[in-house]
């Protein structure tokens, strides 16, 4: 049951991804260029079952810190250390403020990973280099907040009980990151002449850092 909300809450905002990706490449048109992708729209074993899901749980385990915080404030500290292991008892505020991280992580994600797949580069007119949309943003930042929301755990509990909690996230989230990773790449696949009409520049400058 937790599966399916999980995976439900991460895969229906899929549907707003045309929407904003349109947006992005518009308002982004003159430092934005458009190459052809290396690896095309393929479902690689170790990018949508590792690293991609890896993401998602680093970006989780911050907004799930952080928004906790704010949930303990209205709710009162019995709210406890985890939004997403469950209690044995339903609470409003706290289904409320999953939905909230989920969806956040699903539009975060989906962006940065729609980007990368159809090859949106950031153009650097000055030195004529490409660079990755979201090379650090979705690869190097997932970890740093990752381990930002770990060191905020340590702040208010003991290490044994921040591995658990860690832990148990990582067990929690895994699972229907993997399938959202691999829906994803359907998605766009399927409506690849919608994301592909854009105005950008097409072009093969060499790739930066």
């Amino acid at each position: 049951m937790r599966f399916l909300r999980f995976t439900s809450l991460l895969c229906l905002p899929l549907f707003l991804l045309p929407k904003i990706y349109g947006f992005i490449t518009r308002k982004k048109s003159s430092v934005l260029l458009q190459v052809e992708p290396k690896q095309g729209l393929k479902v690689q074993p170790f990018k949508h079952w590792v690293f991609r899901p890896l993401q998602g749980i680093g970006i989780g385990l911050l907004f799930g810190t952080k928004l906790l915080g704010i949930l303990q404030l209205v709710a009162g500290p019995a709210v406890g250390s985890s939004l997403l292991i469950p209690e044995g008892h339903f609470q409003l505020s706290r289904l409320l403020v999953i939905t909230l991280i989920t969806v956040l992580v699903s539009l975060l994600l989906s962006t940065l990973w729609t980007l990368d797949d159809m090859g949106i580069r950031y153009f650097n007119q000055k030195d004529q280099e490409l660079k990755m949309i979201g090379k650090y943003v979705g690869t190097v930042i997932p970890t740093i907040l990752g381990f930002y929301g770990i060191i905020n755990l340590l702040v208010n509990y003991s290490t044994a009980e921040t591995a658990l909690f860690t832990f148990k996230i990582a067990v929690v989230l895994y699972p229907p990151l993997s399938v959202f990773s691999v829906l994803h790449t359907y998605f766009v696949r399927n409506r690849l002449g919608l994301f592909s009409r854009t105005r950008l520049r097409r072009g093969n400058v060499r790739q930066g850092n």
